[in-house]
């Protein structure tokens, strides 16, 4: 496959509404936030999110500062419909996942190269969120929670593939997340080049490991 190669992410659906049933006013209103939400995106992508200002993301988007504020307080409120639209899709794809049997190494490479097109697709989204995060008190709090219920997601699985007890899983849960997610973030959001295949094999031999017959002889090591 290559080293991978970087693309603008799409911008985001804005997911608030699907813009069916709507009268012509509520549509419209659906697409000025849509628009707004890209303009965000093209401004945080060019300035970075901390010193993009409000005059940036309307001006981006052809809008008034009166009609951003219509739809939005600040340009934080942005980062929380992205981050709340992310954790849904991220949830989704962890219970796509989690929902069957154990896992042969092909599902398992299979899942993490379709996670390697989720964070491209995103990136623009993602990497905003990351700089929001360091500055947003509001914006790491959901980050937070998406993450603490994307570890209880996975370590339910874990008990159930493994017989692990319920602490072992979590960590084993919050480990292999926190390892994909930070290694996602150098290659694919920061532009660190790698090989795609062999990347991927490479993370599916790493959960795997994790994922391994050892929890079981740990947990009962326990009782």
């Amino acid at each position: 496959m290559g080293v991978l190669l970087y693309r603008r992410a799409p911008m985001p659906e804005d997911t608030s509404q699907n813009g069916k049933g709507l009268s012509l006013r509520d549509e419209q209103k659906r697409l000025t936030r849509r628009r707004l939400i890209e303009g965000a995106l093209a401004a945080f992508e060019r300035k970075g999110y901390a010193a993009t200002t409000i005059d940036d993301i309307v001006a981006e988007a052809n809008a008034s500062r009166a009609t951003f504020y219509l739809h939005f307080k600040s340009k934080a409120d942005i980062v929380l419909v992205m981050a709340e639209r992310l954790g849904r899709r991220w949830r989704e794809l962890y219970l796509e996942l989690t929902s069957s049997g154990r896992l042969s190494r092909e599902q398992l490479r299979t899942w993490l190269d379709a996670m390697v097109d989720n964070y491209e697709n995103n990136r623009t989204s993602l990497d905003a969120l990351g700089q929001a995060i360091a500055i947003e008190p509001a914006v790491a709090e959901v980050n937070l929670v998406n993450n603490r219920e994307s570890v209880e997601v996975m370590a339910d699985s874990i008990v159930r593939w493994q017989g692990a007890d319920r602490e072992d899983a979590r960590i084993r849960a919050a480990l292999l997340l926190a390892q994909m997610d930070r290694f996602f973030h150098l290659w694919v959001i920061h532009g660190i080049p790698f090989d795609r295949e062999r990347a991927v094999a490479t993370l599916t031999d790493q959960w795997l490991m994790v994922l391994g017959a050892g929890t079981r002889a740990r947990s009962r090591s326990r009782q």
